[in-house]
């Protein structure tokens, strides 16, 4: 019941923040606008999909500026290591997506401008909506968190003026896959070479999701230490799991990996760290969606 009213209670300040801060703003003159969200508040793979959309756009010799909130300051060092090759794509971090691309749109730098997260800013009208799907559209109070792990209902994106493209992430024929390809040693880079097991540690949205991952690549799990999305505490926390089990494997994720200072890996460069690589697969019929 307590959960159900701290639901009630987060819905009423989701409408006010839209009616006060949120009104539909104007749309861009000249770069596409893409957002890319998800009715889950969090581990939806929203940032993976940027990552490759990203890529598929420079690929194709376009200029694309990718922005993702300040706060996720783990995700922004992931991107930027990402794109650090690549004269394509720039990340920009920012706690003003609609301010931000508006700025970059008048430079006319950029052909795309790609928003990771953004669903629930209704500020951002004229873009092109790509809705990461996991279940069945939202609709009742009870599926909001604190009661539920969605951030809205599906009514409250009818008639924003935005054009959705919603893609499938589960069950049978889904439009996207997400799955870990590679495993490999943080500094050596060496292969995973099939030892017995590891432990999964991990501060991310969807940890559960990471572990089918990992189980799916062919590695058992011996224990998993779970900590909160973009935990700050990440590198303390580890390198007492490293001192209490140092005979251990450990797998982490990208994100995971990005927290860590440089001094941190060349104090465990003899540590069984792996870092578990996603990869982001697109069928087909999707491609033909993508604008």
């Amino acid at each position: 019941m307590l959960r159900y009213i701290l639901a009630l209670c987060y819905r009423a300040a989701y409408l006010l923040h839209h009616a006060l801060r949120l009104r539909p703003g104007a749309p861009l003159e000249h770069s596409k606008l893409i957002v890319v969200g998800s009715f889950r508040t969090g581990g939806a793979g929203k940032t993976p999909f940027c990552i490759w959309l990203c890529k598929h756009y420079a690929q194709q010799g376009k200029r694309v500026a990718l922005l993702a909130h300040e706060y996720a300051f783990d995700e922004i060092t992931m991107l930027r290591q990402k794109f650090s090759d690549n004269g394509n794509v720039e990340i920009f971090a920012t706690n003003n997506r609609y301010r931000l691309a508006h700025e970059l749109d008048k430079s006319r730098k950029f052909d795309f401008i790609v928003c990771d997260d953004g669903f629930e800013d209704s500020r951002l009208t004229g873009a092109v909506t790509i809705l990461l799907q996991w279940e069945a559209l939202p609709t009742k109070i009870s599926e909001l968190w604190p009661c539920g792990n969605m951030r809205s209902l599906a009514k409250d994106h009818v008639g924003n003026s935005l054009t959705s493209i919603a893609l499938k992430c589960y069950g049978e024929k889904p439009d996207i896959q997400l799955i870990v390809d590679k495993v490999s040693h943080i500094t050596t880079k060496a292969q995973w070479e099939g030892e017995s097991n590891a432990n999964i540690i991990c501060g991310i949205g969807d940890p559960e999701r990471f572990c089918k991952d990992i189980q799916n690549f062919g590695i058992d799990i011996k224990h998993t230490y779970f900590f909160k999305d973009h935990c700050k505490e990440f590198p303390a926390k580890f390198e007492q799991l490293l001192r209490d089990f140092p005979q251990d494997s450990f797998i982490i994720s990208e994100k995971d990996a990005a927290r860590l200072p440089a001094e941190f890996i060349q104090k465990n460069v003899k540590s069984r760290i792996y870092i578990a690589y996603q990869a982001t697969k697109i069928s087909p019929e999707t491609l033909q969606k993508l604008p």
